[in-house]
């Protein structure tokens, strides 16, 4: 079973970064969008957002609303990805949600901040 849930968290992956959009203009030149997971990506390198083991993301300390709102765009997206694969598995969605959140934790890049089952904030 968890093979089969770790197979869906490709689809969680894409969430969990979010996407950069891309414009095709007249000459063919890409152009890179403002998105929700180059918002998170600076807060994540600074320590004002980090990766909780229940899969989603937190304010570590104080930050601005359009951080907040990028933390909540990724967390609703998160969660609307585990509630699928844990239809698909007929798991709960807090086990999808804790697996995805311990890949992320390892993932996490050294110096980020992460919050493993103690619920402290930690460098990475």
């Amino acid at each position: 079973m968890k093979k089969l849930i770790i197979a869906g968290l490709a689809t969680a992956g894409l969430l969990a970064g979010g996407a950069v959009a891309l414009k095709n203009t007249g000459d063919n030149v890409a152009v890179a969008q403002t998105s929700a997971k180059s918002i998170v990506d600076a807060a994540k390198a600074r320590g004002e957002v980090g990766e909780r083991i229940d899969g989603y993301l937190a304010v570590v300390t104080g930050t601005s609303n359009e951080v907040k709102a990028a933390v909540d765009e990724i967390n609703i997206g998160r969660k609307q990805v585990y509630t699928r694969l844990a239809r698909e598995q007929n798991v709960k969605i807090e086990v999808v949600a804790k697996l995805t959140g311990e890949k992320q934790l390892d993932k996490a890049a050294p110096g980020e901040m992460i919050m493993g089952e103690d619920a402290v904030w930690k460098r990475k």
